[in-house]
């Protein structure tokens, strides 16, 4: 898997963020994405599929929190 810069992951992670949740604040859609990133499981993935991983347990109807690790791996 290519890694990308981080500003690169961000910009496309946010700009996902924008088409998913279409009206958000631009502000708004790069702090998720900041959030996005610093998860563990979601940092390591691609950006466009870390919102959707994201998008898909906040529809599930008893979506589980998304909280970091106690410790780190």
């Amino acid at each position: 898997m290519e890694v990308l810069p981080q500003d690169v992951w961000l910009e496309r992670c946010a700009r996902r963020i924008s088409e998913v949740e279409q009206g958000i604040d631009p502000d708004e859609a790069r702090r998720l994405a900041r959030e996005i990133m610093n998860f563990e499981r979601t940092g390591a993935m691609p950006p466009e599929a870390a919102v959707e991983f994201v998008a898909s347990e906040m529809r599930r109807p008893e979506h589980t929190r998304l909280e970091r690790r106690n410790t780190p791996r």
